[in-house]
């Protein structure tokens, strides 16, 4: 009799545990599940610094530009004194397999109404660890103009996740948008 009911209780523990829902398998975090801008601070130029960097002559930081008003700009520019500045700004992520990001090491100048020149050639990508850089698209200027009160460029990097042991890759966009103002502000977008 012990037998028969150690039998029955196994037979009915069985039924159960096939009938049981087993848990989801764990969801493998997504690599690319957040692109964050970085924190940048924008630094003002000398004269030199700005020369090094390519600024003309004629826009170097403390040399006044025509006087009046870009047809472009909101009003006139009073003293019209021009200043340069710089910063690094980058989107991407760090995840625990690694980072990505798509860098721009912009310049531009202004005189407090209007933008008298811009240089976003200076853009890069870099990685760790599972990451691969895959090319980039632009930058460009789509947004605002060299005489308007800001200027916005975009540039796009491509980028992929290799993971070992034969686990699928996964590519992403990284899209760095900035807009720069004519006073030495600049912010993501």
């Amino acid at each position: 009799m012990k037998i028969l009911l150690i039998a029955v209780a196994s037979a009915v523990m069985l039924v159960l545990a096939v009938g049981a829902h087993a848990a989801p398998p764990a969801q493998q975090q997504d690599p690319f599940a957040s692109t964050q801008d970085a924190p940048f601070v924008v630094k003002k130029l000398t004269p030199g610094e700005a020369r090094k960097l390519g600024v003309p002559d004629a826009l170097l930081p403390g040399k006044g530009v025509a006087t009046g008003a870009s047809p472009m700009a909101l009003g006139p520019c009073g003293l019209c004194i021009n200043t340069c500045w710089t910063t690094t700004f980058r989107a991407g992520d760090g995840t625990w397999s690694g980072s990505y990001y798509e860098n721009d090491n912009a310049t531009w100048c202004g005189n407090g109404s209007w933008i008298t020149y811009s240089d976003i050639t200076r853009h890069w990508q870099s990685v760790s660890m599972w990451y691969s850089a895959d090319g980039e698209a632009g930058p460009w200027f789509d947004g605002g103009c060299v005489g308007c009160v800001s200027l916005h460029f975009t540039v796009y990097g491509n980028f992929t996740w290799h993971p070992p042991f034969g686990a699928p890759m996964s590519h992403t966009t990284a899209r760095l948008g900035v807009w720069m103002q004519a006073y030495g502000a600049a912010s993501y977008g």
